[in-house]
């Protein structure tokens, strides 16, 4: 069976209640049916979670599709005396499906690592919610191969084929978040391709054919037309181009296009 297209808008520490919810009907007014092709999940701060959560929840009812909601990260402990942090099931409270876990900036900033990441993954399973494990060499790392043969052993450990299988998976080299330009379709698809590979020795082939693998990094709409033709690359993400509707709206349109031939 194909795997459905994934759009991803993480917008970090930014974007108002009202931004957000402006952002979610202008998106789905120019989207309209394509929301029904793919999966586009937008990651707002924290603060917007539960209006944004009841504004999809009447825009599906009246549409029958929209927009899926996902958190920028959460707590690796369910210990309640973490003052400033959010845990898996408070996300879940919130309206939250997916959960982003990994990312650069957690890394760099809260001093994530690889074991961190993995406890909150179980976590968030337990919560429910579905991990996007964001993966990628790192700024001092050459080797796409070396780099994520160390990570993803320690990133799954103690997973079962069967949640694995239900992740999505963002290849993100490190070296290019925050630029004008994403790395070379090239570059992506091979990425991409050594997750998929990785998994299906490490797994299974059926493991391996589910899960969702797309690439992050200063993904732009002029670029979101190659990317995505690798046949690993199942969609895109963008942050700061993921902020604006109609320049979201022409990323994903470009996606479904890439994936489904023919379609807009």
């Amino acid at each position: 069976m194909p795997r459905k297209p994934l759009a991803l808008a993480n917008w970090k520490m930014t974007m108002t209640v009202a931004d957000s919810l402006t952002f979610v009907h202008d998106a789905q007014a120019q989207l309209g049916a394509i929301l029904a092709k793919l999966d586009l999940v937008i990651c707002p701060p924290y603060t917007a979670l539960w209006p944004v959560a009841q504004e999809l929840r009447n825009l599906y009812a009246r549409d029958g599709y929209t927009l899926h909601l996902g958190g920028q990260n959460c707590a690796a402990t369910t210990d309640i005396a973490r003052t400033g942090e959010i845990s898996a099931e408070l996300l879940a409270d919130a309206g939250c499906r997916w959960v982003m876990l990994g990312h650069w900036e957690t890394r760099r900033h809260l001093d994530d690592d690889d074991t961190t990441v993995n406890r909150k993954l179980h976590l968030a399973l337990a919560a429910g919610l579905t991990p996007i494990l964001l993966v990628g060499e790192g700024k001092q790392q050459s080797s796409v191969a070396d780099a994520l043969a160390q990570q993803l052993p320690r990133l799954l450990e103690g997973c079962r084929a069967g949640q694995v299988a239900t992740m999505t998976f963002v290849y993100e080299p490190e070296g290019q978040i925050g630029l004008n330009a994403p790395a070379g379709a090239a570059h992506v698809g091979r990425g991409c391709a050594l997750i998929r590979e990785w998994v299906r020795t490490h797994f299974d082939a059926a493991t391996a054919a589910q899960i969702r693998i797309i690439y992050g990094g200063s993904v732009t709409p002029e670029h979101a037309a190659d990317l995505p033709t690798h046949p690993d690359v199942d969609g895109l993400g963008a942050s700061s181009r993921g902020r604006d509707a109609a320049t979201f709206a022409a990323i994903v349109r470009r996606i479904v296009q890439a994936k489904l031939t023919g379609e807009t």
